[in-house]
């Protein structure tokens, strides 16, 4: 089975959870990476590692609780009007996708009386829309929080490390159980 990992971090050089993340990825798994930090604008190319794929994951850290802007240019690029919507669009119908999302903050955060105001879940419908739109199978979301490795803001380098490993490893599980491996 083929299992495309879009990644939307927009620097992993500057990451911990989500460099961690990766490595895993490509060291663990076969599975194809798509780093969208690097990008180069073919469309056709990435449509047709899309339809190649029997499961995508759409691995990216939450930044002000919605995806990077790597990832929002690439939907807008490679989800084009009778490819992904229209009437002859929907050709990602059915496509097994799988969200694999990293946050900073702590899951708390994520209230009407938190930091970021609402649930995660309204901040999920948000980034979710597109690949309803062209009528993906979104078959889990695996998020894990408090993966701010900062020091100076908080954070912990180590359990950071710890979390994103244990994150990457739900990923890959989640994803084998789709895949019967």
């Amino acid at each position: 089975m083929n299992v495309l990992v879009i990644d939307g971090h927009p620097d992993l050089q500057a990451s911990t959870a989500n460099a961690a993340i990766y490595r895993h990825y490509q060291q663990a798994t076969d599975w194809l990476i798509h780093n969208l930090a690097v990008y180069q604008g073919d469309i056709k190319e990435e449509q047709a590692a899309l339809l190649r794929a029997d499961v995508i994951v759409v691995q990216f850290p939450l930044y002000w609780s919605t995806f990077p802007a790597v990832l929002k240019k690439w939907i807008d690029d490679v989800f084009t009007y009778g490819f992904a919507f229209g009437p002859y669009g929907s050709k990602l119908r059915g496509k097994k996708l799988l969200f694999s999302i990293t946050a900073g903050a702590t899951e708390e955060s994520y209230s009407e009386s938190g930091f970021n105001f609402m649930s995660f879940g309204n901040y999920q419908k948000a980034f979710e829309h597109a690949f309803r739109a062209a009528e993906m199978d979104i078959v889990d979301t695996i998020v894990t929080f408090e993966l701010n490795a900062d020091p100076n803001e908080g954070g912990d380098k180590a359990k950071t490390l710890d979390l994103a490993q244990a994150h990457a490893l739900q990923v890959t599980n989640a994803v084998n159980a789709l895949t019967g491996k």
